[in-house]
């Protein structure tokens, strides 16, 4: 049994320019298509499926507003950086409240399409089964109860439906999580996951901005070595990796809108992330992740777990990003 986790994008399930939109109904229609064929081939194989998807516009804007990242302002000092006149402590719990609220819309409305295509889907607020310890630098063990909850329903033959979402924090109060985190997470922690699949509104990773420069070059292979993880001199005694050097070379994805979570740079970071600690820890360097663009041709294959790699390459005139263990 393999399975499979598909992170569905703010920039593909949602109107990153507004507040609290959805993205075009055809092309959300088109995407819970591809999730309904995928699953239906995957589950006649054995194998299984976990969605995660991102907060978008009902996410990150409200974050952004309310400084919720970085933690609570405290009585006895900043935690945050100023939330402005207009603001106080008070009004950042009423925004913290205020963003769980807009990201459960965004989670039913993709529950209500997905059950409408007769999916068993089963929705799985992080919020409700963790508190993390210091942001992203959380560790694994904070994760384990919603681990172990996903696994439960994979066991019993549902789909869970996780999100990144505002959470508690055992250190800084209250922090936002990453839809990418969390997939890190259950990597590391629930066995036989094959290939993450990053579904966003590009192709994949470029070497320029794809939505303001003309004839962006696809990266389309992301060979990922163990040295990456080794720590590099660095002038005045601090450390990088040989992953954040890489890491600055790729062109983000600029788009004009607030993410508070990284954007495309925080996928290609978590991507490598995912492969580096699948290996060092798990002994694994089977698992692929592809970044790929909502409602193509190449969604509908990687999700459904067609070969993405000949001979260690990728397969020629697939239009995506492929992370995979450098031969």
């Amino acid at each position: 049994m393999k399975t499979v986790i598909i992170k569905l994008g703010g920039a593909a399930i949602t109107n990153k320019k507004g507040s609290c939109q959805l993205a075009d109904l055809h092309s959300l229609d088109a995407l819970m298509n591809q999730i309904q064929q995928a699953y239906e081939f995957l589950s006649a194989a054995g194998h299984k499926l976990i969605l995660i998807h991102g907060a978008g516009s009902f996410g990150h804007p409200q974050a952004r507003r309310y400084n919720l990242k970085q933690g609570w302002v405290t009585t006895s000092g900043l935690s945050t950086p100023p939330l402005g006149d207009e603001d106080d402590p008070l009004d950042q719990k009423a925004g913290f409240a205020h963003t769980r609220k807009c990201l459960l819309e965004l989670h039913l409305a993709l529950l209500s399409r997905l059950q409408q295509r007769g999916l068993p889907v089963l929705g799985l607020s992080p919020f409700e089964h963790l508190e993390t310890d210091g942001g992203d630098k959380s560790p694994n063990s904070c994760f384990q109860d919603l681990a172990n909850r996903t696994s439960q329903y994979l066991k019993l033959g549902f789909i869970p439906l996780l999100h990144g979402d505002a959470v508690l924090d055992r250190s800084l109060g209250c922090t936002i999580l990453s839809g990418d985190i969390v997939m890190h997470k259950l990597v590391m922690l629930i066995p036989n996951i094959t290939r993450c699949v990053f579904v966003t509104d590009v192709e994949g990773i470029y070497d320029a901005d794809p939505k303001t420069t003309k004839r962006p070059k696809l990266i389309k292979h992301m060979p990922v070595r163990p040295e990456e993880d080794k720590p590099l001199p660095k002038r005045g005694g601090a450390t990088k990796t040989a992953a954040n050097r890489k890491q600055r070379r790729l062109a983000p994805v600029s788009t004009g809108v607030i993410d508070v979570t990284g954007g495309m740079g925080g996928k290609a970071k978590w991507a490598r992330q995912i492969m580096l600690d699948a290996a060092s820890s798990l002994k694994r360097t089977d698992l692929e992740i592809v970044i790929c663009k909502a409602a193509s041709s190449e969604a509908s294959k990687v999700m459904s777990l067609d070969p993405v790699l000949e001979n260690g390459v990728p397969i020629p005139g697939q239009l995506m990003t492929v992370f995979s263990w450098a031969q």
